[in-house]
């Protein structure tokens, strides 16, 4: 730039909208200079922040994927023992049902039984009333024989007592 300056006329030079000019000129310079020196500082601190924040999205999506694995995991779990869940359900209301039948088919057994033993009492209660009246019978079958030959005995009595035998 100081070539370009030196070939100007020296007049111009003295002007004060030139001066103010070259004036504005040095100071873009001097701030395009430090903003150069602010570029190259900004590459290398932004690459930091970047790697910075490159490590922590790395840090975060490993965490992630821990999560994502222990949560697929914790659902298979989860899926397992509600099979299991359903399984036990399943065999408790079966076995449930199976014992409810048995013990309607034990108590229809029990009435039944119930049942029979009132007709075998029955039976054995019209036997002996059978064996009572064939044992009254027989007993007044004896007392007529009895009666019988008591009354033949008095008859022999009074005929021997009135001679007429």
């Amino acid at each position: 730039m100081a070539t370009m300056i030196a070939m100007v006329d020296p007049e111009y030079l003295r002007d004060k909208k030139v001066q103010k000019i070259d004036s504005d000129i040095r100071n873009f310079e001097t701030k395009l200079k430090s903003m150069k020196m602010d570029l190259e500082g900004l590459d290398s601190r932004l690459d930091a922040e970047i790697e910075r924040h490159k490590s922590v999205a790395k840090s975060k999506r490993a965490a992630y994927e821990e999560l994502h694995s222990r949560l697929k995991s914790a659902e298979q779990s989860w899926k397992a023992a509600d099979k299991d869940y359903k399984s036990a359900m399943k065999n408790k209301d079966k076995t449930r049902s199976k014992l409810k039948k048995d013990v309607e088919n034990l108590q229809k057994r029990i009435r039944d039984a119930e049942n029979t033993k009132q007709k075998r009492f029955q039976e054995l209660d019209r036997e002996k009333e059978k064996l009572v009246e064939k044992a009254k019978r027989d007993k007044a079958r004896e007392m007529e024989k009895l009666k019988a030959r008591e009354m033949e005995k008095v008859e022999n009595e009074k005929r021997r007592e009135l001679g007429m035998d």
